[in-house]
């Protein structure tokens, strides 16, 4: 009976937020905020619970993870979570109104904030040097000399047992390096000439050595789809290119074949292709699974502990959840010395804090933000530089399939970021006055 009940929710919930996005003018073909959350939170925390269910994903099922109504209740609460996302975005549509995307017929190209964009990725390449001076290893380097078992500890150093202020390296060498690819690349697509062409080519080599430096498959995945909606924005005006998605997703699929291969050490291409699968639908499942078998059992409800707590300011030092979790699965990698995480999908974060009324509420209040911030960027500047700062923030803001909602609304990058554009779109029309002209315009 069981059986019966997964494969009718689970078939009957899809179908029923696609009609919803449908109906309510979110066109799922099309690139928005609203949309890209939604089909991340389906491929991230939904679907993979199928395979997970009926145990075709013999890893997962291997290492624990055979607790068919445990299963179920996942399934349940990742698909509660998707419709009401988007319940909350259709009311905050209803009370902000109607909006346009980003349209590409609409951008133009300013000289001076292609130089300012040119400076930011200059100042990219000094902080990763300077990052890369504070690593006795470089995990890509490790596994190219002694092979992929010698990755584990270096990738944990670069990571989440970096000595330093880790969050201030990463906004720079990550996020800031990948905006600077998706504008020069929009450059690239609809200004081309020698400099454009250079300086997209040197930031992609940048972005994609960030990306690979510390073996992680997924930075260099959500780049190439980073760049693949960026094409679609500049060249399709937001429509997603039905022909190219085939060519593209072969491409993906074999750049994280290689990558486990190469990385993770996969004896051949179908053990990585099973590695593939099993890591992009369970991945950020089996974490939730943990989850709801570790509180309350084994610790109480953290009533708000797994918060930030931004300068201190708050009487409570941060549970580091997705941590503790890691170490209470795998206590065999903290004597190693590897700093591992779990991170899950944030209604998790929430469950663990609140219990299941967590659940119930927050999916509703995270559409109405989406939707809010979609909005704010309908009054934003119409220039390559929105098409980046947009991309990076439709990417972010899918994290929320596999990490905390609070991380989101103490949000430190995305604070960051907004800060250096709205400064880069002030400086431009400074000097757009000042000169008054621009070099195209």
């Amino acid at each position: 009976m069981i059986d019966i009940l997964f494969v009718m929710f689970f078939t009957f919930i899809p179908v029923l937020t696609i009609l919803i996005l449908k109906i309510t003018g979110f066109s799922v073909f099309k690139v928005g905020l609203v949309q890209f959350t939604t089909l991340s939170l389906f491929v991230f925390s939904f679907f993979g619970t199928l395979p997970l269910f009926f145990g075709w994903d013999e890893y997962r099922f291997n290492t624990g993870v055979n607790d068919k109504e445990l299963v179920f209740q996942i399934m349940l609460m990742s698909g509660w979570t998707m419709l009401v996302v988007v319940l909350g975005a259709i009311f905050a549509k209803k009370v902000l109104g109607q909006i346009k995307g980003v349209e590409a017929g609409n951008i133009k190209q300013k000289n001076v904030e292609l130089i300012l964009v040119f400076f930011l990725f200059f100042l990219v390449c000094v902080v990763l040097m300077l990052y890369l001076s504070k690593l006795s290893s470089i995990a890509l380097f490790a596994v190219l000399e002694f092979g992929s078992s010698a990755a584990g500890v270096s990738r944990s150093v670069m990571g989440n047992d970096f000595s330093g202020k880790y969050h201030w390296y990463k906004v720079f060498i990550y996020d800031f390096a990948n905006i600077v690819t998706y504008v020069t690349f929009y450059y690239y697509l609809t200004y081309r000439n020698k400099l454009n062409t250079f300086l997209f080519l040197a930031s992609l080599c940048l972005s994609v050595f960030t990306a690979i430096m510390a073996t992680e498959k997924g930075p260099i995945v959500w780049l190439l789809i980073g760049m693949f909606v960026t094409y679609t924005l500049a060249k399709n005006d937001g429509a997603y290119p039905v022909r190219k998605l085939i060519p593209f997703v072969i491409m993906v699929m074999a750049t994280l074949i290689v990558s486990y291969i190469y990385f993770m050490g996969s004896l051949d291409v179908l053990s990585a292709l099973t590695s593939v699968f099993s890591r992009t639908f369970a991945g950020s499942i089996e974490p939730v699974y943990y989850y709801l078998q570790y509180i309350p059992q084994h610790h109480d409800w953290l009533y708000g502990q797994s918060f930030p707590n931004p300068g201190n300011l708050l009487p409570h030092t941060p549970f580091l959840l997705p941590k503790e979790i890691m170490s209470w699965v795998h206590p065999e990698l903290t004597a190693q010395g590897i700093v591992g995480s779990m991170p899950a999908v944030f209604w998790a974060e929430m469950y663990a804090n609140f219990s299941w009324v967590g659940v119930l509420i927050t999916p509703f209040f995270v559409g109405f933000l989406l939707y809010s911030v979609e909005c704010v960027f309908s009054f934003m500047p119409a220039t390559p530089l929105k098409v980046g700062v947009y991309v990076w923030v439709l990417l972010h803001y899918k994290n929320l399939a596999n990490s905390g909602l609070f991380g989101f609304i103490f949000d430190f990058y995305l604070i960051i970021i907004v800060f250096v554009y709205i400064t880069i779109i002030l400086v431009n029309e400074i000097l757009v006055v000042c000169t008054r002209k621009t070099y195209f315009e």
